[in-house]
């Protein structure tokens, strides 16, 4: 029974980090990316001072360590979980071409 418990409880936080780990690679990242396009040319257009293209640079900074971050929880999730179920997680073909990360 302890041991059906932790897999669950370990696959819990497997599922909830590689989500989290994902979102941010495929909505977050984008997302920053165009935003700082946006600012670039607003501040070539002389709309925006460089303060406030320095705080958008701030902000995509924040957001690529916060991805970092999300990864490396993601990667630290799927190790507790191999070892809680006693061997290595089978990988989707798919996900094996894309270097096994969310």
């Amino acid at each position: 029974m302890e041991a059906r418990s932790q897999a669950r409880e370990t696959y819990l936080d497997y599922r909830t980090s590689y989500d989290l780990a994902k979102h941010y690679r495929d909505e977050v990242i984008p997302l920053r990316k165009k935003i700082a396009d946006e600012t670039l040319l607003r501040y070539n257009g002389m709309l925006l001072s460089v303060f406030e293209l320095l705080a958008d640079s701030r902000e995509q900074s924040i957001a690529v360590n916060s991805s970092i971050e999300a990864l490396k929880d993601f990667w630290i999730a799927q190790v507790n979980l191999e070892a809680a179920l006693g061997g290595r997680l089978q990988v989707k073909p798919q996900a094996a071409s894309k270097g096994n990360t969310p």
